[in-house]
Formats: C-alpha cells, structure tokens, sequence
C-alpha cells in the first residue's frame, strides 16, 4: 500500500518492519550496527510506504519551502520578556537577508502536536526552538525525524546544533562582584528549574561563591517562583532572614520583585539591593536603575538563523555558538556610605 509521503514517519517504518525508531534511523542513515537483513526489510519498507531513500541511504530530500518555524514559548505574561522578542527580531531580519520566510509555531500544551504537523506536512525546511528543557523530548523526536533544527539554549551533552549565551560564567563573575562589596547575605529567586538557562544560572550562582571562598545560605534559594504570588511570598521570606541583596534569575521576576519591594515601601539600595541576571530596558530604566547582565539576544537569533539556513543550503553544520555578555553595575546595588 502507497501513503503520501508527508504522512509517513519514523514510527511508522518501524510498526511495518517490527524494530525500534532507533534502528530504522540508523539503517536510513548509515550510522550503527544494523543486520543485513534487518536493513533490507526496512529499506523495503520504506519503499512500500512511499518513503523513498536516496541512493546513499538517506531519506528523500523534502520538498523546499523556504520557510523556517520558530517554536516560541507561549508562557504567562510573555509579552514581558523581550529576550524571545529580541530573539525574534535577529532572526527575522535574518531569514529575510537569505531569501527565507518565518512560521511561527506558539507552545503549549500541544506543543509536540504542532511540531509533528510542520515535519509531516512539510510546512518549513528547518525549526528553531527557543527553549532548551532539561529532558526534551522535542530534540528526541526532531532528531529522529531528521528534521534540520537549531536550538537556542543549552542542549545538556547532546550533539545538536545549538547557539546559547554564557550564563555560567555570567553569573559567576556577577555574584563575584557582589561578594565583593562585602555583602554577606545574598539571595536567589529563579523559574522553573525544567529550564535548562534556571539550571545554568543557579549553577553561575554557586560558582561565583565558590570564587570568592564563600558558600550561599540555601534557604536564601527561591526556585519555581513562575506566578507573581510565588515571588511575593519569596520576598516575604528572604526579608525576614535580612539579606542584603536579592538577585533575580531573570527581569521579569526582578520586575516582580520591585513591585512587592515598593509596596513595602523599601528603598533600595538603602534597605535592601537587587539585581538581575538579565537586563532589560525597564530595569534600566527603574529609579534607581538596576544592576543586571547584558546579553546580546538579537545577535543570538541571528546566529541560530544563519547556522541553520547554512545547514539547508550549504550542508553546513557549523560548531555550537556561545555569545558574550556584559556585568552593567548600576544604583540598585550601589554601597552608600
């Protein structure tokens, strides 16, 4: 029996031919041990099903769309965090400066829905996925589908394209500072540890004490504060055991922060100082402005469209990127005398 093509996945090969994904994947791709004969059933398979492999092997060229999909987180209050606005923007102008058009597919929870329906139906020749989790299945099945893909964060070990900032070393030189102006107690408050960039920061947040000879108060550590009220009552907790400083994952939770120390009628840095792990327009624009690292995310965009617009065209799959950053000491953490 003939099906389209488009309809036909990794998953279905495998039902046919009665192995695993993982062996039709290697069978198709050259790469790992598959009997002889196990490879010709496949391969068999494959021509049954309409899913005709090249001449090396390797599955058919799909259909060019010139259009790349960009998997965008859809989470509360989005629209506040400019990082996957400014993501956006590099690649945008990216694709267009290579003849490409952009799809955007929202997360959620039928997320691995929509990302099955683009590779099935060819609705783009590549995705980038701004998100890094720390158990993806997105990576296991774009992979397995051998659908070209970016991704922005960190991949943990595996060997995919990537481009991510150097939120370790960010952070650690960060903390560092703040150590630096005598400050003995410093806390964290950071989103949903399933992140692999929560996963990178906290980690940069233990490095810079371990620079500086110095080990954090855990119970200063406030993760999975994803809802307002989460770092409200964080706040609430981190005032009563008196630290001098709150140093935020992100700057939609320092923004939260600013609001509940307002409220309270706290100065800062008078009563207590902030800072944030990652800067934005509004914390540069607060009264006093805030302490926070500077990443170039326009620039990462770009760089995620370009490698992976280099791997459709060219067969280029170039080395994982990392880009700089900058430590912007501002008033929110000014020491006054």
């Amino acid at each position: 029996m003939y099906i389209e093509k488009s309809k036909i996945t990794i998953e279905d090969i495998a039902e046919a031919a009665g192995c695993s994904k993982t062996t039709v994947s290697r069978a198709l791709s050259g790469k790992g041990r598959v009997s002889p004969d196990m490879k010709r059933r496949i391969l068999s398979y494959c021509r049954k099903l309409g899913y005709r492999p090249k001449k090396n092997g390797l599955p058919a060229e799909r259909r060019r769309t010139y259009n790349i999909a960009v998997l965008l987180p859809m989470d509360q209050e989005l629209q506040e965090i400019p990082f996957f606005q400014q993501c956006m923007l590099g690649i945008c102008e990216t694709a267009e400066s290579m003849s490409y058009d952009v799809l955007v597919a929202a997360g959620g929870p039928d997320e691995m829905f929509k990302i099955r329906k683009i590779v099935n139906e060819e609705k783009a020749d590549g995705i980038i996925v701004m998100r890094a989790l720390m158990n993806d299945p997105r990576i296991d099945y774009l992979t397995e589908a051998d659908m070209p893909f970016v991704l922005i964060g960190d991949a943990c070990g595996r060997h995919v394209m990537q481009v991510d900032d150097d939120s370790i070393s960010a952070c650690r030189e960060m903390v560092a500072s703040l150590l630096g102006m005598q400050m003995k107690k410093i806390a964290l408050i950071g989103g949903n540890e399933e992140h692999t960039v929560t996963q990178k920061r906290l980690k940069g947040f233990y490095a810079g004490f371990e620079t500086c000879h110095r080990k954090p108060d855990k119970k200063l550590i406030y993760l999975n504060c994803g809802t307002k009220a989460d770092v409200f009552a964080a706040v609430d907790e981190i005032l009563e055991e008196y630290a001098e400083c709150i140093v935020c994952m992100d700057d939609k939770i320092c923004c939260q922060v600013l609001l509940k120390l307002n409220s309270l009628h706290l100065s800062i840095p008078k009563d207590i100082k902030v800072a944030s792990l990652y800067d934005s327009f509004f914390l540069q624009s607060y009264v006093p402005d805030i302490t926070a690292v500077a990443f170039d995310e326009k620039e990462l965009g770009r760089q995620a469209c370009e490698k992976l617009i280099n791997k459709l065209d060219k067969g280029v799959e170039t080395k994982s990127i990392t880009s700089g950053y900058n430590i912007v000491l501002r008033g929110s953490t000014k020491c006054l005398s």
